[in-house]
């Protein structure tokens, strides 16, 4: 069963733990900027959202990768940035119309979330609970749930 990400930035107060377990978990250092989740913050509106890969379909930053080094490993599945064949072009993070993609200077390389193999570090030390990691189907259904709701109560109408 596929699994998802899912962010409900109505619960994110930009306590910036999921980035720093990621740092930590992928860099052995609590280094926001090499994290693989972003919070991206709108003062103005008081709204905190986390920004990670979407794993699209048909990802423009695997299309673009010149060594392949961008791939997606049908294991998990996720898109996965190879280090040792990342030539440190950063065309992928270029091509990322979310801006998840990015690039480590230090090493020279691009990365991106990868999920941690299934067990999402983020997720785990998320304490808000802004951030799940749960199947595809049980996201669909909450969200068909809410938008039926929404109709009911009369939400939808402008």
């Amino acid at each position: 069963m596929m699994h998802t990400l899912n962010i409900d930035a109505d619960k994110c107060t930009a306590c910036r733990a999921c980035e720093l377990a990621c740092s930590f978990t992928h860099e052995g250092a609590f280094v926001p900027r090499l994290s693989r989740i972003r919070v991206v913050r709108f003062l103005g509106q008081g709204l905190n959202v986390p920004v990670v890969c979407v794993n699209c379909a048909r990802p423009t930053c695997v299309e673009v990768c010149p060594t392949g080094a961008a791939h997606i490993d049908r294991g998990v599945p996720v898109v996965c940035i190879d280090e040792e064949e990342c030539i440190g072009c950063r065309d992928c993070v270029k091509a990322c119309p979310f801006g998840a993609a990015d690039f480590n200077d230090e090493k020279e390389v691009a990365f991106i979330c990868d999920l941690c193999d299934g067990e999402p570090a983020c997720v785990d030390n998320c304490i808000y609970g802004a951030l799940s990691f749960e199947p595809v189907q049980t996201v669909a259904q909450r969200k068909r749930r809410a938008t039926a709701e929404s109709f009911a109560l009369g939400e939808h109408i402008a």
